[in-house]
C-alpha cells in the first residue's frame, strides 16, 4: 500500500518537473516558424490555406456523434521550411535550433509533454541537459554526431512506455497518415532551393516503414536512421505536421490524398484479377487487443451480404494493399488498418466499429470525409477476454461484442 502511494507521488513530482521544463524552454509555433521562413526566404509552401465543408452523415448515430464537428474548417497552408544547426534530441528526435528553441510543427503541441518525458525518462536529466547544451553550443560536440542535410520524418505517434526505456514503437496509422504526407514538402524544398539530402527516419525501421519509402520513389541509400541521444544537422528540412489523433487530428484532405495517390501509382498497372472485391472488412482476431468477441456471427453476416475479409498477418505492404486498390466499401474496427483507404482509388464507403467507452474519438469520421466516404458506425460493447477474465480490462485489451442487428443496417445500406 505505502509503495503505491510512494509510485504515485513520484510520478506526479515527475510529471510536474516535466512541466515546468516545458513552460521554462523556449519554442517556435507554426505561425512563428512560417514568419521566420518567410523573413529568410527559406519555406517553400507546397499547398496554400483553403477551406473545405465536412459534410454532415446521414446515419442517425453517426450524425448525433458529429454533429458538432460538420461545417467549413479552414486549413492552414502546407509547407517545408530549411533551418541551420538544429539538434535532434531523444528518441523522437526533438528538434532544438542552436538558441535552445524547441521547433513545435513535428511534434505537435499536444504530443509535446509526452516526447520530452520519454526523452527525459531514456537520457536522464542530466543527460537531456548535456543535448540541450550541445544545442546552443555545437563546437563541444563530437563530428560523428554531424549530418550535414537532411529532411525530417521521424515518427512522431510512436507507442512508447514511461516504464522501460526502449526505443518507441512506430505506428502505422501514424506513419502513413502523417510523415507520407509530409514528403511532399520536402520535395517542395527540393525543388525551390535545387538541394537533394537524406530522409531522417527512426533508428531500426519497421519493414512497412521501409516498404512505404519505396512505394513513394525512396531506397535505402535516400535515409538516414537517427542516433537515438542526439545529433547536429547543418540544414535540417522541417515539414508540416497533420497530426492524426483521437481526439486532435487536423484535418487536411489534399495533404493525404497528395500521398495516397503517389501510393497508389505502383498499382495502376499491374494485373489485379484475383483482386476484385468491392466490399472488404478488416479485423484483428490475430492481435492481443480489439478482438471480436462474437466473430462467428460477425463473419455469417458480413459473407452473407456480399463483404469479404481480407488478410494482411505475414504479406508485404505492397502484397496486402493490393485487396485494397479495387475495393469500395470498408468495414473495419477502430484502429490503424483503417489508413489503408489510402491505398484504395476510388473509395465510396466507411463502416467503423467504435467502442462504446470512447463515442467521441473522430478520427475516422475525418479521415472519410477527406477521401469524400460516407461513413456509418457501429457501437461495440466490450467485454472481458475468455483466456484472462482476471485482468482488469481497459477498453482496448477487452473484446469487443458487436450487434449483428446494427452490422447488417450497415452493411445492406
Amino acid at each position: 500500500m505505502h509503495i503505491n502511494i510512494y509510485r504515485k507521488i513520484k510520478t506526479k513530482l515527475f510529471n510536474a518537473v516535466i512541466k515546468l521544463t516545458l513552460i521554462t524552454l523556449p519554442k517556435i509555433d507554426r505561425r512563428n516558424l512560417i514568419k521566420i521562413g518567410n523573413k529568410k526566404n527559406t519555406i517553400c509552401v507546397v499547398e496554400k490555406e483553403y477551406e473545405f465543408r465536412i459534410k454532415e452523415p446521414i446515419q442517425a448515430l453517426a450524425k448525433k456523434r458529429f454533429n458538432k464537428t460538420c461545417g467549413l474548417k479552414k486549413i492552414d497552408c502546407f509547407f517545408g521550411i530549411k533551418f541551420k544547426n538544429v539538434r535532434l534530441i531523444g528518441p523522437y528526435g526533438i528538434p532544438f535550433t542552436n538558441n535552445g528553441r524547441i521547433i513545435i510543427e513535428p511534434i505537435s503541441k499536444s504530443w509535446l509533454f509526452h516526447t520530452l518525458k520519454i526523452t527525459i525518462i531514456h537520457l536522464g536529466f542530466i543527460g537531456f541537459l548535456r543535448q540541450y547544451l550541445l544545442a546552443i553550443f555545437p563546437i563541444f560536440d563530437s563530428k560523428l554526431n554531424f549530418l550535414k542535410s537532411g529532411g525530417y520524418l521521424l515518427c512522431r505517434g510512436a507507442k512508447s512506455s514511461s516504464k522501460n526505456r526502449e526505443l518507441p514503437d512506430p505506428v502505422f496509422g501514424h506513419w502513413l497518415g502523417e510523415q507520407l504526407p509530409q514528403i511532399r514538402a520536402i520535395e517542395g524544398v527540393y525543388q525551390k532551393f535545387g538541394m537533394k539530402c537524406p530522409l531522417i527516419i527512426n533508428k531500426k525501421p519497421k519493414d512497412w516503414q521501409i516498404e512505404s519509402l519505396e512505394l513513394m520513389g525512396y531506397g535505402e541509400k535516400n535515409l538516414y536512421e537517427f542516433n537515438q541521444k542526439g545529433l547536429r544537422v547543418g540544414e535540417i528540412i522541417i515539414p508540416s505536421l497533420r497530426n492524426l489523433h483521437s481526439k486532435e487530428t487536423e484535418f487536411d484532405p489534399k495533404a493525404r490524398k497528395w500521398a495516397a495517390e503517389r501510393l497508389q501509382l505502383n498499382f495502376a498497372h499491374i494485373n489485379l484479377n484475383k483482386y476484385h472485391n468491392k466490399n472488404i472488412c478488416l479485423f484483428r482476431q490475430n492481435e492481443n487487443t480489439r478482438r471480436i468477441s462474437n466473430y462467428d456471427f460477425v463473419k455469417k453476416s458480413i459473407k452473407k451480404n456480399n463483404y469479404n475479409e481480407v488478410t494482411i498477418d505475414n504479406l508485404t505492404l505492397f502484397e496486402s494493399s493490393k485487396n485494397f486498390y479495387l475495393a469500395e466499401n470498408f468495414l473495419s474496427i477502430y484502429g490503424s488498418g483503417i489508413l489503408r483507404i489510402m491505398f484504395m482509388k476510388r473509395p465510396k464507403k466507411l463502416i467503423e466499429i467504435f467502442s462504446t467507452k470512447k463515442n467521441d474519438r473522430e478520427i475516422f469520421f475525418l479521415l472519410a470525409n477527406e477521401f469524400n466516404m460516407n461513413y456509418e458506425c457501429i457501437p461495440a460493447e466490450t467485454v472481458n477476454n475468455n483466456y484472462d477474465n482476471k485482468h482488469d480490462h481497459t477498453f482496448e485489451e477487452s473484446e469487443w461484442l458487436v450487434p449483428i442487428t446494427e452490422l447488417e443496417k450497415c452493411l445492406i445500406s
